[in-house]
């Protein structure tokens, strides 16, 4: 028998507390992302901006920001020297995010089998983390799970062409007539921007099941892909109910510490010292860190909702 929505994602619940160390392990992560991106900018950006000219700091209008781009492009070969830089920093990211990711699926799959099928028991029965679990599915995993990623988000990226060719086009074509020029890119730009947020939306599921389908079988990137498709299509009502549940409850947590920063700013547009700056640093700081958890959280609900259904279906 099939479980409801609401019980897989309270089952998954249950696994993410129980296995509480898996959100230490992705709050490291996201340590580990600001590191690199700070060295990044420290390393590559700032001192390409020096070597032509450019003082961020001074950067504040539209006509400061066209005078820095001019620099820029008079120096293409710097440009070149930052796409393949950020690409690289971009191939790390994915890299590690799927190393990550492989250990903490892992760790949800086994935590699913490990509990049985039993609707009521014990929140500890989901309890299977250990570090050496994580780092071995990790280890084993992060390969698939790169090319899980790369493949489908590739796929998304070619989707999210298919109105901007058309927009760019028509953009050409009419630029000696301004205004037609513009309404075309206008409506190109909205279409490609709800096309983003499906696309992005479909992608996003069908990557988290095809990591919880490598974690529950081991077959190549290309297998679980293709049965994570399949597997949506079959029951795409529990899938999608979980994802927007999913989002919904990110969207509600990211907003409510988030305000803890609109405050602050708020109170720093009326009294505008540096003092008052100082003194809400901290009220910045704890909702900062307190998203960041939160994230984690969601981020680590997500996935075993999914390793539940998948689980779920290898027993059926």
């Amino acid at each position: 028998m099939k479980r409801n929505a609401f019980d897989v994602l309270r089952r998954g619940l249950d696994s993410t507390i129980a296995n509480r160390g898996l959100i230490g392990v992705r709050l490291v992560e996201t340590l580990v992302f600001a590191a690199i991106a700070v060295l990044t900018v420290l390393v590559v950006l700032i001192p390409i901006a020096v070597s032509v000219g450019i003082e961020v700091t001074r950067i504040s209008t539209p006509d400061d920001l066209e005078s820095a781009m001019v620099s820029l492009l008079e120096k293409w070969i710097l440009l070149v020297w930052v796409f393949v830089a950020l690409a690289v920093v971009m191939l790390i990211f994915v890299a590690l995010h799927s190393f990550v990711e492989a250990g903490c699926a892992r760790v949800y799959v086994d935590a699913e089998r490990i509990a049985g099928p039993a609707a009521e028991g014990e929140r500890t029965r989901f309890r299977v983390f250990s570090v050496e679990r994580w780092y071995t599915g990790a280890k084993d995993g992060w390969w698939p799970v790169f090319w899980i990623y790369n493949f489908a988000w590739g796929v998304a990226g070619l989707i999210f062409l298919i109105p901007l060719i058309p927009t760019l086009i028509l953009t050409l074509v009419f630029r000696e007539t301004p205004a037609v020029a513009i309404a075309s890119g206008c409506i190109g730009l909205v279409v490609t921007v709800m096309l983003m947020i499906v696309v992005g939306f479909v992608t996003g599921m069908w990557t988290e099941r095809a990591i919880v389908n490598w974690a529950a079988h081991r077959t190549p990137a290309s297998a679980a892909l293709a049965d994570s498709w399949q597997s949506i299509k079959r029951d795409l009502g529990r899938h999608l109910l979980v994802a927007v549940a999913m989002i919904v409850i990110a969207i509600a947590g990211s907003s409510f510490f988030a305000s803890f920063s609109y405050f602050a700013a708020f109170g720093q547009a009326m009294h505008d010292s540096t003092v008052f700056t100082i003194m809400t640093m901290p009220l910045r700081m704890v909702g900062m860190i307190f998203n960041s958890i939160f994230s984690a959280i969601v981020s680590s609900w997500y996935l075993a909702s999914y390793a539940a259904l998948a689980v779920e279906d290898t027993k059926v």
